[in-house]
């Protein structure tokens, strides 16, 4: 059974921001944000320079780890929870020494409870337990963290570790909101003060598809960095006339609670967040808010008492489980380890390092031949898997998309693998 999509059918379309609309050069701000936070952590939490300041270990970092921080180990789920791969540190775990510490199922309650419900770890006492690494902003931790579980056990033997927290203020120090205008942490003022370094032209070609979209479609972006930062990027990535490519735009808007909670909106001047508003209108930029009033909007405008909506992006758990599951979007994932063949670097020219490296594959486990977690929620809660915006941009607005059912994917009618993925889907 084959199922199609086409743009076309969908009366609002929305993306997110940052490696969705926004391409960043993968290469050099990894290594800026491990830079920056390694500093920090040697010199204001006393982390020993000599794990932290070795040359990145890029064949270490995949999108997708999860920490469980108290026992300082990196983790690799598969669909239902099961641990596939670990490493405690750097040191990678056989399947013995897994066993040893999560029992003979190789699973754990705290990623049962992220697999059943991810909220339930998203805050509260789970979620000092496990986090997450789910884009190219934290990318990075996975190896920040196992390092700085390498110097404390280089200086003592523990059971348990409270490293997290300190990794956890390293990245507010970073990423806090107020930083863009302050130029306080670093990672902003890096980025404002080398653009060409970090971010890669939007194509033109791209740039005409989202125009032409707009003219039959309601054009949203949903994103959650500060208005500040956000309005840098899109200049960066669409140039100085990027408003005019979307009908709205919602930043700050602390996704996943942006599709399942009811925040305020907050209207925006001079690149600030300024007083809370109760109606909403397209034409205009605000901050946080929640789908549920910018769906009635929709409705308004398009006349239509259920319009149609589809969102992209590339968190999986913030941009296609949550707005699928939670508020009825349709969603596509945007995978950057996915291409179009083996030989192209057209998504990304930094396209080398997201390949299979010491964890094997993002979408899959080849000695175990199970699907990772992020498969199982793409193949899920998504319409369509692809590499980039470019993907679509690069057909017309009405090509059809074909699609395996879900069923014939996990019953191995077909290969499992991000080539084959892209082909089945394209």
């Amino acid at each position: 059974m084959i199922n199609t999509f086409n743009l076309s059918d969908y009366d609002c379309i929305g993306f997110d921001l940052d490696n969705t609309i926004c391409e960043y050069r993968i290469a050099p701000m990894v290594q800026m944000i491990y830079d920056v936070i390694t500093e920090y952590l040697i010199k204001t939490h006393n982390y020993s320079a000599k794990y932290l300041q070795q040359p990145i270990d890029f064949a270490f970092l995949q999108k997708g780890l999860l920490l469980d921080t108290e026992r300082g180990n990196v983790l690799k789920l598969n669909g239902t929870g099961k641990i596939l791969k670990s490493s405690h540190g750097t040191r990678f775990m056989s399947d013995e020494e897994i066993m040893s510490v999560y029992g003979s199922s190789c699973s754990w309650s705290v990623t049962d409870s992220f697999i059943q419900n991810f909220m339930d770890t998203w805050n509260g006492p789970l979620s000092e337990k496990i986090r997450p690494l789910l884009d190219y902003f934290d990318f990075p931790i996975s190896l920040v963290f196992a390092r700085c579980i390498d110097s404390v056990d280089d200086a003592c033997t523990n059971t348990t570790y409270n490293v997290w927290p300190d990794i956890f203020q390293g990245l507010h120090y970073m990423y806090s909101r107020d930083n863009f205008s302050t130029n306080v942490g670093d990672f902003f003022f890096n980025l404002k003060t080398s653009p060409t370094l970090y971010y890669n032209k939007c194509p033109n070609y791209v740039i005409n598809w989202l125009k032409e979209l707009k003219k039959t479609k309601k054009m949203f972006l949903i994103s959650g960095s500060h208005v500040d930062y956000a309005s840098f990027s899109a200049t960066q990535s669409l140039g100085a006339n990027w408003k005019e490519l979307f009908d709205i735009a919602v930043f700050f808007s602390k996704k996943p609670g942006f599709f399942n909670q009811n925040r305020p909106f907050y209207n925006t001047d001079d690149l600030n967040e300024t007083s809370i508003t109760d109606a909403i209108s397209l034409g205009k930029i605000y901050s946080q808010g929640n789908w549920s009033q910018l769906y009635n909007l929709f409705k308004k405008e398009t006349g239509k008492s259920n319009p149609k909506c589809l969102y992209m992006g590339d968190n999986i758990l913030q941009d296609v489980l949550t707005p699928e599951k939670f508020s009825g979007l349709d969603t596509i994932a945007i995978v950057e380890e996915m291409k179009m063949d083996s030989d192209s670097n057209e998504f990304n020219t930094d396209i080398g390092l997201l390949q299979p490296n010491k964890w094997g594959s993002y979408f899959i486990d080849n000695d175990k031949n199970e699907i990772s977690v992020w498969t199982s929620f793409i193949i899920n809660h998504s319409k369509l898997c692809i590499p980039s915006i470019k993907a679509l941009a690069s057909k017309p607005i009405n090509y059809e998309y074909k699609s395996f059912c879900k069923s014939k994917i996990f019953g191995g009618f077909f290969p499992f693998t991000p080539n084959n993925m892209y082909k089945l889907l394209k």
